[in-house]
């Protein structure tokens, strides 16, 4: 598989419950695929009591949510929110915010890369990551492309189209990393960061489709 040298990682906090999220949602799409820009869309859990549960949604990506609210010294977390190389972040449908950060792209540190390949409900990745001795290897499963009819809550009668949407995080180490996947999961890659545990940026990161 092909990788991508990432100099500007994108983590979209967001909600299908949340009637400011679509047009964040619709904003990463469209840039997800852009030379040098890696996307994930981290789907939280706290507004699945207002009428819709997302299906993507899980407390462990609120947990994440909350770590950047504590390392930027925000007063609380929201959606839709973009943090930008774990070190900068804006609300995630404005798309002036985003295409400053994307020119704003700076050197990697260390150096990453993953290939991926998946067997019936596996997805074995190999990665290589020449880390700094402050980073965390992080790896993250995703799927693009997944299409839900939203039936109550803020956005009932709309059709989300989502990308990007994490499935799975993980603290791995150089060699092959065994992840598993539901058979119903399609359009999916890794993603193989590196992120300094203290303050939490991003230095490198690459990506690797799955077939």
């Amino acid at each position: 598989m092909v990788n991508v040298l990432a100099v500007v990682v994108l983590e979209l906090f967001t909600s299908q419950g949340c009637s400011s999220c679509p047009p964040a949602d619709e904003l990463l799409s469209k840039v997800r695929n852009q030379p040098g820009v890696v996307a994930l869309a981290y789907h939280v859990d706290y507004w699945d009591h207002l009428g819709w549960r997302d299906p993507f949604s899980s407390h462990q990506w609120t947990e994440r949510q909350s770590q950047y609210v504590r390392a930027m010294h925000l007063n609380s977390a929201y959606t839709p929110q973009m943090v930008v190389n774990g070190t900068a972040q804006f609300v995630g449908s404005q798309a002036s915010a985003l295409k400053s950060a994307l020119a704003s792209s700076r050197p990697a540190v260390g150096k990453v890369s993953v290939t991926a390949t998946r067997t019936f409900n596996t997805v074995t990745a190999s990665v290589h990551a020449d880390a700094p001795s402050s980073d965390d290897v992080m790896l993250a499963l995703f799927q693009n492309d997944a299409t839900t009819s939203i039936r109550a809550g803020e956005n009932s009668g709309r059709t989300a189209n989502d990308d990007a949407i994490v499935r799975r995080l993980l603290r791995v180490t150089n060699g092959e990393v065994k992840v598993p996947v539901e058979a119903s999961w399609r359009n999916i890659g890794v993603v193989v960061f590196l992120q300094n545990r203290e303050t939490l940026a991003i230095d490198n990161a690459a990506v690797a489709e799955v077939r």
